[in-house]
């Protein structure tokens, strides 16, 4: 427990001092609270732990793609590993915790995000576009694998309630990220998808929103405007994969 911890000190060394204490004071309160709802819920447990693997291996697919494209930086800051320690963001490890809490419906949450250097990149933009599609990928693979699961060993879906549990949360959890980061929004994935495929005046204004792109999310998500982006495209693949299940 007490690696575990210097892990995370270290990991997090830049933060600054009132960031800290700002994080340390409402992960207190989220962990007493979620100590209450634990008892009466054990499937938040699942849930983080869906939730942790899924950004993990997003951020360790941008990580891997840019090295085979020339990129070593994440490899050289020991970021291509599983070790969840090196790819624990604070907030966005807070975040779905209060959601979760909350009851709601929509979960999100990120691993700090590997470190890129796009000027070390072999293909240039076709480089880009390969590092900024991986993350994606990765999670609409672990839906597809959530669901592989269920076609070719249902006895194991039906009969067994944590599995049952850990994979709908495997493929619903999946969805939404792939769906969320595809959106076109500094910084998320979509945003750098549409500056490696497009010309020079898309470029800019993707760069120009780069500043503003955290705001927006927030005011598309406290509108309600962000689920309704993502809902339909969320009910299709679902659609889609209870027809290939089935």
């Amino acid at each position: 427990m007490k690696e575990f911890f210097e892990n995370f000190r270290y990991a997090n060394r830049d933060m600054p001092r009132s960031g800290k204490i700002i994080y340390s004071g409402i992960a207190g309160l989220l962990l007493l609270s979620m100590a209450g709802n634990l008892i009466k819920n054990p499937t938040i447990l699942i849930t983080i732990g869906v939730l942790m693997i899924s950004v993990i291996l997003h951020e360790l697919g941008h990580g891997v793609v840019a090295y085979l494209n020339g990129d070593p930086t994440a490899k050289n800051m020991g970021r291509l590993t599983l070790n969840p320690i090196k790819h624990i963001d604070p907030m966005g490890m807070l975040l779905p915790l209060g959601l979760i809490l909350m009851g709601s419906t929509f979960i999100i949450g990120w691993a700090k995000p590997v470190p890129v250097n796009y000027r070390r990149f072999k293909n240039g933009e076709f480089s880009v576009f390969l590092v900024s599609i991986a993350g994606v990928t990765i999670n609409f693979a672990l839906a597809f694998l959530g669901a592989s699961i269920i076609k070719f060993f249902p006895e194991l879906y039906t009969n067994n309630e944590v599995a049952r549990i850990a994979i709908g949360y495997l493929i619903r959890i999946n969805l939404v990220l792939g769906i969320f980061n595809l959106l076109p929004i500094p910084p998320l994935d979509g945003s750098k998808i549409l500056w490696s495929l497009g010309g020079d005046w898309i470029k800019d204004i993707v760069d120009d929103l780069d500043r503003y792109g955290f705001f927006i999310i927030i005011a598309l998500s406290y509108l309600g405007i962000l689920w309704k982006i993502i809902d339909p495209v969320f009910n299709f693949l679902i659609n889609f994969l209870n027809m290939y299940i089935n």
